[in-house]
């Protein structure tokens, strides 16, 4: 009987190592080509067509959807309801002609039973040198380098193959995340002085403010203060933690209905928010919030058109909202703040921080639902050990 129990235990490993290693097959093709779908790249090098890199990136999403039904052995009746959910949010970003969120749940689910380890390692050697090389190109003038000023200052802010300076920045704060996570936040003294000067040279080219003070919170925490981030969260119940987050996302896309640009103090806010709250009111004005998702026409984030008047949504709360609908805006944070109970609960502090920090990024960029950039979400699903050992905290509970 020992013999047989072995070989059961050897045969389930060697399934899980093929169906690991299947859906890390996918996650790379799919990153790289929605990668390279968002730098100037795709527009002007040969063989690179954004129309036949969506189809590759909707054949593996598809072999993704097949190895949840078919591999990953759920019961029939949650198969049956992951299922629906896809069904649903597919009419979703059908109506609002925008899959991302849609090709973000197919991996998310599929990341069952996958190393979240090997999936950082993956966007990281391959992210890491297609940033390069995009930025490599522009700057000497092979690709276009998009360069743009805000109103009243002169700085030049450079995209570096990217279609705009913030989704750079944006870049480079995620790829920092990762690598955070990695190394659990705990980086030795060459690492924090290599993230000190990418911080310089990332504002220098991009003057993105926002950005890098999300950067300065990663340095911050892996220079020591993660300790006292996870001492901060266990100050707290979950109940707490949990009406906190909500409202949270609430304020976030309740400030541009909110906002008056007749009030002095509303637009400084404005102005620090890089005119983010007048373009969300501008959005409220013109589309109502809809319950299943909408077509919402926006012009910028490089694909701006001549004559017509500049408008994007850049928050990814409002965008959630006003494109996906209500249905979506409400699920999706549930299961995102369920998330972070469950992780808590669990003493996973280094994806809690994680988490957290992605939902900070998101009030003042588009990246919520873009594999490109937010590859942490998958750690929802995939497997992720406890960090209580590195931690060395005494086991302090947040389950008030």
């Amino acid at each position: 009987m020992p013999i047989d129990n072995k070989l059961i235990d050897d045969a389930g490993k060697k399934y899980r190592q093929l169906t690991e290693w299947f859906y890390l097959c996918c996650l790379a093709i799919f990153f790289i080509t929605i990668y390279i779908n968002g730098t100037t790249m795709v527009d002007q090098i040969t063989y690179f067509n954004k129309l036949i890199f969506l189809r590759i990136e909707q054949a593996v999403t598809l072999l993704v959807m097949g190895k949840i039904v078919l591999l990953d052995k759920y019961p029939r009746k949650l198969t049956i309801k992951l299922l629906l959910i896809f069904m649903l949010i597919t009419y979703i970003c059908y109506r609002a002609r925008a899959y991302e969120p849609l090709f973000y749940t197919v991996f998310l689910i599929g990341a069952k039973d996958v190393d979240f380890r090997k999936i950082l390692k993956l966007y990281l050697t391959f992210g890491i040198p297609i940033f390069i090389v995009s930025a490599w190109l522009a700057l000497n003038d092979y690709i276009l380098n998009l360069t743009l000023q805000r109103p009243g200052d002169n700085t030049v802010r450079i995209a570096l193959g990217n279609y705009s300076p913030s989704d750079a920045a944006a870049h480079v704060f995620y790829f920092m995340l990762a690598y955070a996570l990695l190394k659990r936040f705990k980086w030795n003294i060459p690492e924090i002085v290599s993230g000190i000067a990418l911080l310089i040279c990332v504002y220098t080219l991009t003057a993105t403010k926002l950005d890098e003070i999300l950067i300065i919170l990663i340095l911050l925490l892996c220079a020591g203060g993660y300790k006292y981030a996870v001492k901060f969260i266990q100050r707290f119940s979950l109940k707490q933690v949990r009406w906190g987050l909500w409202i949270y996302a609430v304020i976030n896309v309740m400030l541009p209905l909110m906002f008056n640009p007749n009030s002095r103090i509303w637009s400084i806010i404005n102005t620090l928010s890089s005119a983010r709250l007048f373009f969300g009111q501008v959005a409220y004005h013109d589309y109502a919030i809809p319950l299943f998702g909408q077509f919402v026409y926006q012009n910028g984030n490089g694909s701006i058109k001549p004559g017509e008047a500049y408008f994007f949504i850049d928050s990814s709360f409002v965008r959630a909202l006003l494109m996906y609908g209500l249905v979506f805006f409400v699920v999706a944070m549930f299961y995102i703040i369920s998330s972070i109970e469950s992780n808590i609960k669990q003493r996973n502090y280094n994806l809690v921080i994680a988490l957290i920090l992605v939902l900070l990024s998101s009030a003042i960029d588009n990246h919520l639902w873009d594999m490109a950039f937010n590859i942490v979400f998958l750690g929802m699903f995939a497997d992720v050990q406890s960090d209580n050992e590195i931690v060395g905290i005494e086991n302090e509970s947040n389950t008030k």
